[in-house]
């Protein structure tokens, strides 16, 4: 059930990231809206999240070969692993 309100963040492209029920940003709120810092926090980390986690796949993609593709695909999993570590 969504009391009041809710928020959508959209990637570039218009695609849904993420949605937020429930989620007031006018000034009669009283916590987990726009003024609470913390539910900002949560909402930004889950979009980082989500657009981070996401590879575009080779049709998505700007690459017109599959071999250049899987190249920089490995690339993206080779900073993603060192990162990690």
């Amino acid at each position: 059930m969504v009391d009041h309100g809710f928020i959508e963040v959209l990637d570039a492209s218009g695609k849904l990231v993420s949605r937020r029920d429930g989620f007031q940003h006018n000034r009669k709120l009283r916590s987990g809206g726009a003024r609470d810092t913390e539910a900002v926090k949560q909402v930004v980390d889950e979009t980082l999240m989500a657009l981070t986690q996401k590879l575009p796949s080779f049709i998505e993609s700007a690459f017109t070969t599959k071999a250049a593709y899987e190249n920089w695909l490995r690339q993206q999993q080779a900073t993603a692993s060192a990162a990690a570590a």
